[in-house]
């Protein structure tokens, strides 16, 4: 698998670190096993060792779809999306039009560095 995972309970935090390839379904898979516990409040998606195919813009709105299904299930937090490259950028904004849309009831965001995350997420 892809995608790795670390919880801080001292700031209600998961971050999930993507190395190599992410196909769509591990994406969805993560997702799952993420609501099926405890959810944390925030959390941080860090895109910068991603390689390989991207996912559609078709799939980032049914990624948005699935966590609104959760929405009951998690905090009101945030989410914040760090991705280094232009294309895992804009499509990490993306996202954030389609939670927008979506009404989402935690706010996500994108970002080029893991401090400009990290001090969003902090602060109150």
């Amino acid at each position: 698998m892809t995608i790795f995972s670390s919880c801080d309970d001292t700031k209600n935090l998961t971050i999930f670190t993507v190395e190599g390839s992410l196909t769509f379904d591990e994406q969805i898979t993560t997702l799952q096993e993420f609501y099926s516990a405890d959810p944390t409040a925030n959390v941080l998606w860090d895109f910068r060792g991603h390689k390989g195919n991207r996912i559609s813009s078709e799939e980032v709105q049914k990624i948005i779809s699935l966590v609104k299904s959760y929405g009951n299930k998690r905090p009101k937090g945030k989410t914040a999306l760090v991705s280094n490259k232009d294309l895992d950028f804009g499509l990490s904004r993306v996202s954030e039009a389609y939670a927008n849309i979506e009404n989402l009831p935690w706010e996500i965001r994108s970002f080029r560095s893991m401090d400009e995350a990290l001090k969003w997420i902090n602060d109150e």
